[in-house]
């Protein structure tokens, strides 16, 4: 395996395992650079939603974990934590069974009848396959290893 993509995956293994224990779920970590500075996103959530206290507490548990997360980086870096918004990324199988019945935007990594972008509900998942209701009232079926990136579609008022 490539060195880098070890290190990134003990990485988020380590920030899953601090966020769990803290009693949330990790939704997906990103790492980034802005305007010179290396910038580690921490995304969570929780059944009883998310507030600025509940960010705040896993920031806390992240800084108890600081050592092994800055070994990861060359310099100075910043890490934010933040809920997954309205538009929640789809990562992994659980979230699509999590969110079934809800309407998504599906990127896959190769066309499914010559599309790729579907925009509709998730209908049921089943072992690793998603039964998917297109806008055009469509039903697709594809395996969850062929989603390139996917999300919840909030589609009300605030």
């Amino acid at each position: 395996m490539d060195p880098r993509r070890e290190r990134r995956l003990k990485l988020f293994k380590t920030l899953e395992e601090t966020i769990e224990k803290a009693g949330y779920e990790c939704v997906d970590v990103e790492l980034t650079h802005e305007e010179g500075r290396s910038i580690l996103r921490v995304i969570i959530d929780s059944t009883a939603g998310i507030g600025v206290e509940d960010c705040e507490k896993v920031s806390r548990s992240l800084i108890a974990v600081q050592e092994g997360i800055d070994s990861f980086f060359k310099g100075k870096h910043f890490i934010e934590v933040s809920s997954p918004g309205l538009e929640r990324p789809l990562r992994k199988i659980e979230d699509f069974r999590r969110f079934q019945g809800s309407k998504a935007r599906v990127q896959l990594k190769e066309s499914l009848d010559g599309q790729r972008n579907f925009k509709g509900q998730i209908l049921s998942v089943n072992d690793e396959k998603i039964v998917f209701l297109t806008e055009n009232e469509v039903p697709i079926v594809f395996p969850f290893g062929s989603v390139r990136k996917a999300n919840l579609v909030y589609e009300g008022e605030i």
